[in-house]
């Protein structure tokens, strides 16, 4: 899934009305998966100036970059915050790992060739799934219809709970470039893909 239907489903699950810190922590655990990508492709386009085509199809797939993206999508890791949190009583650490989680598991079925190893350190497996979250050969019209349902319940959840006219501003514009997203898939030209 994109990183902002990460922001949404895990604060529309955690997130609490007037809780600022514990918020914090959960939209810091649902980015923490993402933020390596950010870092590699300010590193690959920006300081070494490689083309799109060479970031996505050979400098991510080199080392260290697929070993930092194993641990930050790591579920043993995700689950040792948890039981921190839990063993500690440090509910940041708590919010932090169940948003990490929740990240990780929306990931496991919407990742295609480009999976992730959420498994390390236990194994260096990942699940190929049939079906992508982008990728329109691997049934990526369906992966981005079901995030674009995440978008619109979380969304909706989020908009009964907060008031913030920001907030509300931003969850607009969430769902309006999600619902762009679906239609660029689905009205494409057939030989675009699946």
């Amino acid at each position: 899934m994109n990183t902002p239907a990460h922001l949404i489903a895990a604060s529309a699950l955690l997130a609490r009305r007037g809780d600022t810190a514990r918020n914090g922590w959960v939209i810091a655990g649902a980015l923490m998966s993402d933020l390596w990508i950010f870092i590699f492709f300010a590193w690959a386009a920006g300081v070494q100036g490689l083309p799109g085509d060479v970031i996505w199809e050979q400098a991510y797939w080199t080392e260290p970059w697929q070993t930092i993206g194993a641990i930050f999508n790591s579920a043993p890791i995700a689950l040792l915050i948890i039981l921190s949190g839990i063993v500690f009583k440090r509910s940041f650490l708590l919010a932090f790992g169940l948003a990490m989680a929740l990240h990780i598991l929306l990931d496991l079925p919407l990742h295609a060739d480009d999976a992730h190893r959420h498994f390390w350190p236990l194994t260096d497996w990942r699940l190929i799934s049939p079906v992508s979250y982008w990728d329109p050969n691997a049934h990526g019209r369906w992966g981005i219809l079901l995030e674009c349902s995440i978008v619109l319940a979380g969304a909706t959840a989020l908009w009964l709970r907060f008031r913030s006219i920001w907030l509300r501003g931003l969850l607009a514009l969430a769902v309006t470039a999600s619902l762009a997203m679906v239609a660029v898939y689905w009205l494409v030209p057939p030989s675009f893909g699946a």
